[in-house]
């Protein structure tokens, strides 16, 4: 998957606005559910329709992220997949302002591209030809092609310009545009986090007395996205360029985009590349020092219960769906002692941990509103504050080093102390059984002679 909800500070209660600088018209509903669905899913889609209906929201409204959790029926992880792929394919960009209360986000929808300028972006056509057959693929661009129905090669253009027709004023009027709105073109997928080695592939270039000049900045563009899709080296893209090259020493940007997929069908026996979503693993940076890993295990734990919603939490760590009088329950809580997510997780945790895996509601708002007064305001605060009211039951609470024995999972919330509470060292857990077992050898022995005995007496 790609990121998290916790990526932004996402919580329920955060606000949000939604901003269309365009008018959507039926040609863009019909790129989005024609040409972008078979990329991203009915879900995505689904949800950039669903996000429309807030642009003309009241002002003095406040619109939550409760809203799109209750009318969607889906929880802040699943929210945030969707948008993560509504953000990557270029179709919404997003804005958030922090404040020590609550988070305001703000979801701009970009306009869909035409289908010029879907079928023309070597990236975006790509992508659609492999989720489809190639029969449907031709049929969806056909669908797209406008025909005219009257040949007009025979005719001449004796149309009227306006100043054939109309006077020109001999004042200009002053004019202010300022907030006018004026439709913004879709930008397409944004590659500027890609670096692609141009001084290399000029330098190339330079020994086939090629000029650097012919890579135009429309060129450099165009290069960039080939080179992402099928992930082109600066040595694969001279071959390529060299083969694009018209008679007029001029680069060929239908040429270039041929013989690059070309060169990958070749390469990939004659199979395109497909649009592929990063999982947790793909977001996660490698490690070289196993000890810096470790190490740093235990508070990647604590970032981790900060950052994810107690809903959340509770259902990943029962492995169910929270009942709805305790989603009540963890949304008053939010909302009346204002703690973070990270004391509230480990409230939650610590009080089940007490009371049999079980929620009493009084005593939750009773414990949180004295770690309120004690000014608990992280998840460290509250984990050191829960481990010094329980000394007598340390055993069963690890410190922070024994976290450093497992690899968290970016999605199992389970506190370590509920994993280890119950464990000791093998070494202990064998000496108190073999103990056991020389126990009721003895014991069994004795009874036997005392049976013994017995018999004997009466005979």
């Amino acid at each position: 998957m790609g990121l998290q909800s916790y990526d932004y500070g996402l919580r329920p209660h955060d606000n949000f606005t939604v901003v269309r600088e365009f008018y959507l018209n039926n040609n863009h509903l019909e790129i989005l559910n024609r040409l972008f669905t078979p990329m991203i899913g009915v879900n995505a889609t689904g949800l950039y329709h669903y996000l429309n209906q807030f642009v003309k929201h009241e002002e003095d409204a406040v619109l939550t992220h409760y809203i799109i959790m209750s009318e969607l029926k889906i929880n802040l992880l699943e929210f945030r997949k969707e948008m993560d792929l509504l953000e990557g394919i270029g179709l919404v960009k997003t804005y958030v302002n922090h404040n020590e209360q609550h988070s305001s986000f703000v979801y701009f929808l970009n306009q869909p591209p035409t289908a010029k300028q879907f079928f023309s972006d070597p990236m975006l056509s790509v992508y659609l030809y492999s989720e489809v057959s190639k029969q449907r693929y031709q049929q969806l661009k056909h669908h797209f092609e406008t025909k005219s129905s009257v040949d007009l090669n025979s005719y001449q253009d004796v149309t009227r310009t306006f100043t054939d027709v109309f006077k020109i004023p001999n004042k200009a009027l002053a004019q202010d545009t300022e907030h006018i709105q004026d439709d913004k073109p879709y930008g397409g997928i944004d590659l500027t986090q890609v670096h692609f080695d141009f001084e290399t592939l000029y330098d190339l270039l330079q020994n086939h007395f090629i000029s650097s000049k012919i890579v135009t900045n429309d060129a450099k563009a165009l290069i960039t996205q080939i080179a992402t899709l099928y992930g082109l080296t600066p040595e694969s893209m001279k071959r390529i360029i060299l083969k694009s090259i018209t008679s007029a020493q001029e680069l060929s940007f239908e040429e270039l985009r041929k013989h690059a997929r070309t060169y990958y069908l070749m390469e990939h026996e004659q199979q395109l590349p497909n649009l592929q979503v990063k999982s947790e693993k793909d977001n996660v940076p490698s490690k070289i020092n196993t000890s810096e890993e470790t190490s740093s295990q235990s508070d990647n734990w604590l970032v981790q219960l900060e950052q994810t919603s107690p809903i959340d939490m509770l259902a990943s760590w029962s492995e169910s769906e929270p009942t709805t009088q305790q989603k009540f329950m963890v949304e008053e809580l939010i909302e009346r002692e204002n703690l973070s997510f990270g004391v509230i997780n480990i409230l939650l945790q610590f009080v089940m941990l007490k009371e049999d895996m079980k929620l009493p509601k009084t005593y939750i708002f009773e414990i949180a509103s004295n770690w309120k007064k004690k000014g608990i305001k992280t998840a460290e605060q509250a984990y050191e504050y829960a481990m010094k009211i329980n000394q007598p039951k340390k055993e069963s609470y690890p410190t922070k080093n024994r976290y450093k024995q497992k690899q968290l999972a970016s999605r199992e919330m389970t506190p370590k102390w509920l994993e280890e509470r119950d464990e000791k060292p093998e070494k202990d857990n064998q000496q108190h059984n073999d103990e056991e077992d020389e126990k009721l050898k003895n014991d069994r022995e004795r009874f036997l002679n005392q049976l013994k005995n017995r018999w004997k007496e009466g005979e």
